[in-house]
């Protein structure tokens, strides 16, 4: 399991996505090479204070989570949303190719619904959450 990490992690850290790959080395951070990947990354791409679950731990608050939604309709071919963004280039792809695209990346499914071709992941991961507002209008 550990070597997965790993091999995620260094693709991420070849892809200067440092924070991604962070993520990934925490789930393993017993492991020495996480470890010392760590290390290097906080030379690199230091954490910034928002980001610190750690941190937020140590001092016994409840650790910050990011959420996100996966939306996949299925008309017309697949079709993907991430919290309410496109993601074309993931178009008629399995669903597995797309949760594998968001563990990359550090996400975790936590729940699922699904009502006739609309289904909706709720993932989560480690971090301080986004707020991004978005417009909301009667349809």
């Amino acid at each position: 399991m550990a070597r997965q990490e790993l091999e995620l992690a260094k693709e991420l850290i070849n892809e200067k996505q440092y924070d991604k790959a962070r993520t990934l080395l925490m789930k393993v951070k017993a492991d020495p090479t996480a470890q010392k990947w760590l290390e290097k990354l906080d030379e690199l791409a230091p954490v910034k204070a928002e980001q610190s679950t750690s941190d937020a731990l140590s001092e016994g608050e409840a650790p910050a989570w990011q959420y996100a939604a996966l939306e996949v309709k299925r008309a017309y071919g697949i079709q993907y949303k991430v919290n309410g963004e496109g993601r074309l280039d993931w178009k008629d792809q399995p669903i597995y190719y797309a949760l594998n695209q968001l563990g990359r990346e550090g996400w975790e499914m936590i729940g699922f619904e699904s009502i006739n071709e609309m289904s909706i992941y709720i993932l989560k991961r480690p971090g301080a959450a986004v707020v991004k507002k978005i417009d909301v209008w009667d349809q």
